[in-house]
């Protein structure tokens, strides 16, 4: 609903999508939405996933599949989007209003290098500008989104860039022609908490610098009480609420609002009982991990040593680049150790028989970020739980077909759910079959790689909830990587902290949350972004100091 005293930048009035499917059945993603976004403004969708959010979002710029039927209205300033013809909207894209995409690799050609691809932008919707001007232009959006060596930079490829880089890129690239609204989808989710906050530092000053609106889709909360003015809350396609940011996490009035707010996981470093059982389940002495190329070796790893008891949760954290994936794929063979050793339940990996080493893969499990990606989609859950059984336990029959039940009951799932595929599955419930599968052979260490980060937050907590209980009755050790750390918080009994591809810092979780010792866990923390509006913005005041 608009603002009787001002006039929208973008009004969305009774919006509603249905989806047909091939056999005419419609199904509806967005039921009557409305809301507005003004001038200079920051408004933050929020919501579960399916509850409409980027559905609403790409409504805006009429990207919807063919099978979309979409009513309501759009109306950007004095320009009506919706209904609109492709020739209206083709004007708008890129020009008007842009569009920030959550992954910016699939946002970006590989066969292109971005310097190219940011001048085709200027190209086709600025075809006034010379090729020298164009070049002279990406080069100046580059340097205005803070690049370093910008000019090196234009003449990368895109998987030369790290995912801060990338998303950078594509930031110049949707400031090309000056837009009057962004609209940002996740642009964030898959980022470290010191990259996360350069990019939100970075839309900040897009809003003052260019005066440009920012509509952003997330399910962080953190991110929704640092960047945002208003935010409207979304669920099954519903506006439940629309409030300033102050009020909404101070006095939400939706009933799902407040149940929101409630998973959203806090760093507190509150005291809190350790449940290792003193036995070191991995212990990593010294060990580098180097990859060597063609002309030169990349030193991944340098020299990191520790241990995770039977029991225990030890938690990896750190920016991209630091080493902590490569540290569990060292543990699991997929990564070249060129010293030090692995010994994971007494047995050391890089130097014992390759079948001794084989027998002992049986016993580590793994949880992805991506289940989707671990997930074979021809596959059942069943079938997708019960390979480790068939494969590594012999399994068949009876037997296999109990023990797959038993596991889908440990993970919270109705047995008949074994008949699905990942497709008909949530994201929380794809995550929760694949650490069902990752505990099908009860492994002695479990390494679980940013299980959680793509999940929105009552899913998110709903998955910890499963995980601190099921590591509370197997005893399993755990690797649990993540640059979330009040997810990190809200598991681990130690944490280990890692730079430039070595530890800087390791100790029990409350000690390192709440006297850290080094400077770079410091920036780690104050970079992490808390559900208190009125914290964050103190945060930014002093950064603006400094």
């Amino acid at each position: 609903m608009t603002d009787p005293t001002r006039r929208p930048l973008l009004a969305v009035d009774e919006l509603a999508v249905d989806f047909v499917s091939h056999d005419g059945e419609a199904s509806r993603a967005v039921n009557g939405v409305s809301f507005d976004v003004f001038e200079r403004e920051i408004v933050a969708v929020v919501g579960e996933s399916g509850s409409g959010k980027s559905v609403t979002a790409m409504s805006i710029l009429g990207l919807l599949p063919g099978n979309a039927q979409v009513s309501g209205s759009i109306t950007l300033a004095d320009q009506q989007l919706l209904p609109a013809d492709e020739r209206v909207l083709e004007g708008i894209r890129g020009r008007r209003v842009a569009m920030i995409f959550q992954d910016p690799f699939g946002a970006l050609d590989p066969v292109f290098t971005v310097g190219f691809q940011i001048r085709e932008v200027l190209r086709r919707h600025a075809p006034e500008l010379s090729a020298q001007e164009r070049r002279a232009r990406a080069v100046e959006l580059l340097t205005a989104v803070e690049l370093r060596e910008p000019e090196k930079r234009a003449r990368s490829y895109p998987h030369q860039l790290s995912g801060g880089q990338a998303q950078r890129v594509v930031i110049a690239m949707a400031l090309a022609c000056a837009p009057v609204l962004l609209i940002a989808d996740e642009p964030t989710t898959a980022l470290d908490v010191t990259v996360q906050r350069e990019i939100l530092d970075l839309l900040m000053r897009v809003r003052e610098t260019q005066g440009t609106a920012v509509l952003i889709i997330t399910h962080d909360m953190g991110v929704v009480a640092d960047v945002a003015d208003r935010v409207v809350v979304m669920r099954h396609g519903h506006v439940e609420e629309t409030q300033p940011v102050d009020n909404l996490f101070a006095q939400p009035s939706a009933a799902y609002t407040q149940q929101l707010l409630r998973s959203v996981p806090r760093l507190e470093a509150a005291d809190r009982a350790t449940l290792s059982d003193g036995a070191a389940a991995l212990t990593l002495d010294d060990v580098t991990v180097e990859y060597r190329q063609r002309f030169r070796s990349v030193t991944a790893v340098a020299g990191v040593s520790l241990e995770v008891a039977r029991g225990e949760v030890v938690a990896l954290v750190g920016e991209s680049g630091s080493g902590k994936s490569t540290i569990g794929k060292a543990i699991t063979g997929l990564a070249p150790v060129r010293s030090g050793t692995v010994v994971v339940d007494g047995i050391d990996t890089t130097s014992a028989p390759r079948r001794e080493v084989a027998e002992l893969k049986k016993k580590i499990g793994v949880v992805f970020q991506n289940p989707m990606g671990a997930l074979d989609p021809r596959w059942t859950m069943a079938e997708s739980i019960g390979e480790p059984l068939r494969v590594h336990g012999g399994m068949r029959g009876r037997a296999l077909r109990t023990r797959v039940e038993e596991l889908l009951d440990a993970v919270g799932l109705s047995r008949s759910w074994g008949g699905r595929y990942a497709h008909e599955l949530s994201g929380g419930q794809r995550q929760r079959v694949a650490i069902a599968r990752a505990l099908a052979l009860d492994p002695v260490l479990l390494i679980a790689d940013e299980p959680t980060s793509a999940l929105d937050v009552s899913v998110q907590s709903t998955v910890l909830d499963l995980f601190r209980r099921l590591q509370g009755e197997l005893r399993f050790a755990c690797l649990f990587i993540s640059h979330d750390l009040a997810v990190v918080d809200s598991l681990a009994d130690r944490i280990v902290v890692l730079s430039d591809s070595r530890i800087v810092e390791q100790g029990p979780r409350r000690q390192i949350l709440r006297e850290p010792q080094q400077e770079y866990t410091r920036r780690l923390l104050e970079a992490a972004p808390v559900p208190d509006p009125a914290r964050q913005r103190q945060r930014r005041r002093e950064r603006q100091k400094v």
